[in-house]
């Protein structure tokens, strides 16, 4: 099979990369090809929080993260399709550290420059936005009223249809890819499916891309971390029975006209990312639960690979997240344990992903290192990547902040 742009893995950047790089090429002339050796999101973003919020501290991420949010709140009313976008707010906790405090603030002036609404708030407001909080009266937080969290699996089946709509094709269970490079350049994929041919091609394999980079002798300072986390009864559960979200997110209708499932069910609290205990939490109304992970990967095991995680939870961990999620939100008390699950994240030294042009081989690209953001950068990351490709000024990010050869 030929293909003008050839990506490889099917989660959150590849589905955006492939939906920008289709409506800027001619679907016959220059087909656009997306590849995935599992079911779309089987990955990483599949098991993504998917919390979206502009709490950066770098004014690029920041920036990135605002233009995310402006896609997902137009997304229905623009395309027709639902990716379980839910504006119920962000509450950022600094607490009572000073230099916390002098961080969030500068963060704050920051991000108010970059036109994000945003206000700092102490104790006795944050206890009005999130009925229930323990904070003191002196704590400082943030607070983005343009903020929530979308559903990863719906997302990324909305990208992928959007694509799909706009010429490129999909395909699953294509497994074992092998970058082939010829005279200095890429010109295609191995695979169990047979070759792929494409003078350009995106890797956006996520955990699974140090491994295929270094088969052609390209190193990139990537790590593995396995994250965890764990999963709490949500206090206010949804009346009414619970809506399968696997099933409405495969579907090819458009929901313009059908009101989704996930807009009337209620949440118990606004997202919380709280800086002092290390934890973020997000409800999940078509669960009935409430998600809460560690914020730090210093936290995390750095694992061999994406194979050494079996998805399964450590019960230390869930008891050390329940403890912390009762400490700052006590109606959690009395809820259920309703388990957990584990995945993994990849990591660069800076923090900051990997995007771009791979340096030596030509016509190869990567989008790596997202440490979780798949969702607050997937909208730039994909069109910034098919302006990159199809030789456009690149407007969606800063090339320079992302560029693969920034180590050295």
């Amino acid at each position: 099979m030929k293909a003008k742009i050839l990506i490889v893995g099917g989660g959150a950047m590849g589905t955006c990369v492939a939906l920008h790089a289709a409506r800027r090429c001619d679907p016959l002339r220059e087909p656009v090809v997306l590849i995935e050796k599992d079911h779309l999101g089987a990955g990483s973003s599949g098991r993504n929080a998917a919390i979206v919020h502009h709490g950066y501290s770098d004014r690029a991420m920041a920036g990135m993260a605002r233009d995310a949010l402006k896609v997902y709140g137009t997304m229905k009313a623009n395309t027709g399709r639902s990716v379980g976008y839910r504006n119920t707010g962000v509450l950022l906790l600094a607490g009572t550290d000073q230099e916390r405090i002098a961080q969030l603030e500068r963060d704050v002036s920051m991000q108010r420059e970059l036109g994000i609404n945003v206000r700092l708030v102490k104790g006795a407001q944050m206890r009005g936005i999130m009925p229930g909080i323990e904070v003191t009266g002196d704590a400082v937080g943030a607070w983005q009223t343009a903020g929530g969290f979308v559903d990863p699996a719906r997302t990324i089946a909305s990208f992928a249809a959007l694509a799909r709509a706009a010429g490129a094709s999909t395909r699953i269970g294509v497994s074992g890819p092998k970058v082939i490079v010829e005279k200095g350049r890429a010109v295609g994929v191995e695979t169990s499916d047979g070759i792929f041919e494409a003078p350009n091609v995106v890797l956006t394999t996520g955990p699974w891309t140090p491994a295929i980079c270094r088969e052609l002798g390209v190193e990139l300072p990537l790590s593995v971390a396995r994250t965890q986390e764990c999963f709490l009864q949500m206090p206010k559960p949804e009346e009414g029975e619970e809506e399968d979200d696997d099933s409405f997110a495969s579907s090819e209708f458009e929901t313009r006209f059908v009101p989704d499932p996930l807009d009337q069910m209620p949440v118990a609290h606004p997202v919380l990312v709280d800086y002092e205990t290390r934890v973020h939490a997000r409800c999940e109304p078509g669960h009935g639960r409430t998600r809460f992970g560690r914020l730090d990967f210093d936290e995390s095991d750095i694992v061999s690979g994406p194979e050494a995680v079996d998805g399964n939870v450590d019960e230390q961990v869930v008891n050390d997240l329940r403890e912390r999620a009762i400490r700052r939100l006590p109606i959690y008390r009395d809820q259920k344990s309703l388990g957990g699950h584990s995945a993994w994240a990849t990591l660069t030294p800076d923090r900051l992903p990997i995007v771009g042009k791979v340096e030596g081989i030509k016509g190869l690209y990567v989008v790596a290192g997202l440490t979780g953001n798949d969702f607050h950068l997937a909208p730039s990351i994909g069109e910034g990547m098919a302006q990159m490709i199809v030789g456009q000024p690149v407007s969606a990010f800063v090339p320079e902040a992302f560029s693969p050869g920034r180590f050295g």
